[in-house]
């Protein structure tokens, strides 16, 4: 009987504590091929903020489509891959995956255009370009 109440007790505990550790991480999102879309716009706001366990500050910029006004969250990279300055105003064009959290319009990038150049962030399946850390010394922007 003791035994079964240890053990009872210990499973009680764990599954708190996977609760607790879901619930303080965020959500997480996955790039889907499948829901590809092409933007168009200027950017409204550029921000900085530390994603995916903190690891580094990573650029998002808020996108407002030219066509219709709607407002999109466009995740692009970690600042220091992108090797870019963006500014509020300055047009840009985006293919990435459509993510629909709530009311938020979110797109995880695969390629910027801006000022006559693409830069590809993520490979044609979505995995990142960043991957293997800031050592990668290829070039990134193509005319």
């Amino acid at each position: 009987m003791r035994m079964r109440h240890g053990l009872l007790t210990i499973g009680v505990g764990l599954a708190v504590i996977c609760v607790l550790a879901a619930s303080s991480q965020e959500a997480q999102h996955f790039y889907n091929v499948d829901r590809e879309v092409d933007i168009s716009g200027s950017v409204r706001q550029v921000i900085m903020e530390p994603r995916y366990q903190d690891k580094a500050a990573f650029l998002t910029v808020v996108l407002e489509e030219k066509t219709t006004g709607k407002l999109y969250t466009v995740e692009i990279s970690p600042a220091w891959f992108f090797e870019q300055d963006l500014h509020q105003g300055e047009s840009l064009r985006i293919t990435g995956s459509l993510v629909t959290e709530g009311k938020v319009n979110l797109v995880m990038a695969r390629q910027v255009r801006m000022r006559g150049e693409m830069m590809a962030v993520r490979d044609k399946h979505g995995f990142p370009n960043w991957r293997g850390g800031r050592s990668q010394q290829k070039k990134r922007w193509k005319r």
